[in-house]
């Protein structure tokens, strides 16, 4: 096993340099590995005690200028990544199949300014996503980082990258919930609910025009190319999995808002037998 000096040292290096030493075993902190669960515990800790102190003082001011900087760093570091990943491998190119952010967890970019800047059903859509799929894939991240660190320790530069934006993406979807920035109540019409799939739904569009090009990437997992749900759908054709995928990226995040739909419904229902 190799120690936390070959770490630092390798820090910026790229997996096509280290991928023997990983696939030997000897580099710690890679997939499943006791540094991994405890570097993950320490950041996913880290990560909900300032989202907490920050969240209770419910200060939307305060609150849309953590989360400027918050998403300003995540953007910056995503394009640092595509570059680094693009200029430190044994071939130098960009790789369109798998580095574009076209992913489920990219459109957390792309809805954080409607988040923070948007009015009415915009800011609840974003926030939406942010406090749902961005809530479930930050989630998994943390223990299932299965893009990196199969290849990577998480103390190296792809391991800080991945921890940082999810850890960002948990961040500001508890300060969401502990602020009430954000609630999955007060849901009275029954479109309401689908509204957090929307980004979701706007990003497909490019995900899947780079999918079905000759490109044939798996971007936002429609076609079940990765693991696990390579194990789960690997035998349905692209077409269906497709599908599969977009009733769950609409169904998902609506199932987060039903409960308090049906409340409303049934409180209404309530109220008008109380009358009668």
């Amino acid at each position: 096993m190799k120690g936390f000096g070959y770490l630092l040292k390798n820090f910026f290096t790229h997996k096509d340099f280290i991928a023997e030493d990983v696939q030997a075993g000897l580099v710690p902190g890679t997939l499943f590995t006791p540094l991994h669960f405890i570097f993950s515990a320490f950041v996913l800790a880290v990560v909900i005690v300032l989202a907490v102190l920050l969240g209770k003082k419910k200060d939307e001011k305060k609150t849309k200028t953590v989360f400027t900087a918050v998403w300003a760093a995540a953007v910056v570091l995503e394009l640092v990544k595509i570059v680094w990943e693009s200029v430190s491998g044994r071939e130098i190119g960009f790789e369109t199949g798998g580095i574009l952010p076209l992913y489920p967890c990219s459109v957390f970019m792309y809805a954080m300014p409607f988040a923070i800047w948007g009015k009415g059903y915009v800011k609840k859509a974003a926030c939406g996503y942010v406090c749902t799929i961005g809530f479930i894939g930050a989630s998994v991240n943390f223990f299932y980082p299965a893009t990196i660190l199969p290849n990577y320790s998480c103390i190296s530069f792809a391991g800080f990258h991945t921890f940082f934006y999810h850890g960002a993406m948990m961040f500001c979807c508890l300060v969401m919930l502990v602020s009430g920035y954000h609630r999955y109540t007060h849901v009275k019409k029954w479109w309401e609910p689908f509204l957090a799939a929307i980004p979701l739904l706007i990003v497909s569009i490019p995900a899947n025009i780079v999918n079905f090009s000759p490109i044939n990437s798996d971007y936002m997992f429609f076609k079940c190319y990765m693991e696990p749900f390579a194990s789960i759908f690997g035998s349905l054709d692209d077409w269906l999995t497709t599908i599969i995928f977009y009733v769950g990226y609409t169904v998902i995040p609506a199932a987060f808002y039903f409960p308090s739909f049906i409340a409303q419904k049934i409180k209404i229902a309530k109220n008008k037998a109380d009358e009668i």
